[in-house]
């Protein structure tokens, strides 16, 4: 025998040596071994690793939550499906929010109602999505600026902001081009509320005309 077989035969020999003498995981049905020979270690480097990063040792299939949120499948797909036809996907969340489920989002909710096989919206959803909305407020107050009458660019503006509670819907939108709304976000126009864009324009064509009138 060669001095290399012979070393390997050494190598393979304490290798099983050391496997065989290092303790298993304790945790039931884990086969893995703790890879330390004389070591307190009771658990495997991958449930060890999951304890630390999670706080629990099973997975999370196995403690009845989704992969991504930490909501029990049960209960929230089956009111998911209840509740499809009337509420939307925020309203779900709110919902559960209020039962008690604090890992409940609008995101999670999604996922689960498109993991369920409902990937369209449903009562309605659609029509709170935000390009279907600008194209509503297009439709009903004209493709041009309400202030200035512009009529290259425009975009659709809250009169009353989301952050102040304006809800998502056409009557309080207006058309409005880039210049207008850069005046607005810095309150050179105050509007309060659709009644006030009459007002708004009268006061910026006036503004206008004087100074096409100067030069």
């Amino acid at each position: 025998m060669s001095f290399v077989d012979k070393n390997y035969c050494y190598y393979n020999y304490f290798l099983l040596k050391l496997i065989y003498t290092m303790p298993k995981c304790i945790i039931k049905g884990c086969e893995k071994l703790t890879r330390h020979k004389t070591t307190s270690e009771r658990y495997c480097p991958m449930h060890k690793e999951r304890f630390k990063r999670h706080g629990y040792f099973e997975l999370k299939k196995e403690r009845g939550e989704h992969g991504l949120e930490k909501l029990p499948h049960k209960f929230v797909d089956d009111y998911i499906l209840e509740n499809l036809d009337k509420m939307i996907d925020k309203e779900i969340s709110d919902r559960l929010v209020q039962l008690g489920y604090g890992g409940a989002t609008t995101w999670n909710i999604r996922y689960r109602r498109r993991k369920l096989g409902n990937r369209k919206y449903s009562y309605g959803e659609i029509k709170k999505h935000k390009a279907w909305i600008r194209t509503q407020a297009i439709n009903r107050y004209g493709n041009r600026c309400e202030l200035c009458a512009y009529d290259r660019c425009v975009d659709a503006h809250h009169v009353i902001p989301k952050r102040e509670g304006g809800p998502h819907e056409i009557d309080n939108l207006m058309v409005i081009c880039p210049n207008c709304h850069a005046l607005i976000t810095r309150q050179k126009i105050i509007l309060k509320s659709r009644a006030d864009v009459v007002v708004a324009r009268k006061s910026i064509v006036s503004h206008l005309k004087s100074l096409y009138s100067k030069s």
